[in-house]
C-alpha cells in the first residue's frame, strides 16, 4: 500500500492545504476537501486580485468544482510539453510549485 497527498500551495509551493489518502485514491476525489480545507484565510477573489489554480490533466472536466470556490482553473493538457518540445529544441518545460514542496 501506500500514501497518497492531496496538496494546495501558493505560488511560491508553500503548502495551504494536504490532504492524506491511500495511494489507491484518484486525484479527483480529494479536490472538494483539498480546496475546502486551506488553514490561513484566503482573501476574496477580485477582478484585481484573481486566484489562478492549476492543474494536471486529471482534473480535466472537473473546473466548475474549482470555479464555483473563486478559483480561475489552468489545466496543462497531457503531451503538451513534447509536443512544445517538437517545435522547439530550447523550449524548457516550466515545473508546476508544487513540486518545491515534494
Amino acid at each position: 500500500m501506500g500514501t497518497k497527498r492531496s496538496v494546495l500551495t501558493d505560488e511560491r509551493g508553500l503548502p495551504l492545504a494536504v490532504i492524506l489518502s491511500g495511494a489507491n485514491t484518484h486525484d479527483v476525489k480529494l479536490l472538494s476537501d483539498t480546496l475546502d480545507n486551506v488553514v490561513v484565510l484566503r482573501p476574496e477573489p477580485s477582478n484585481k486580485l484573481p486566484q489562478n489554480l492549476c492543474l494536471d490533466a486529471s482534473y480535466t472536466g472537473h473546473q466548475d468544482e474549482v470555479e464555483t470556490r473563486g478559483y480561475i482553473t489552468h489545466i496543462r493538457p497531457r503531451g503538451e510539453e513534447k509536443e512544445e518540445l517538437k517545435r522547439n529544441p530550447h523550449f524548457r518545460a516550466r515545473r508546476w510549485v508544487v513540486e518545491v514542496l515534494h
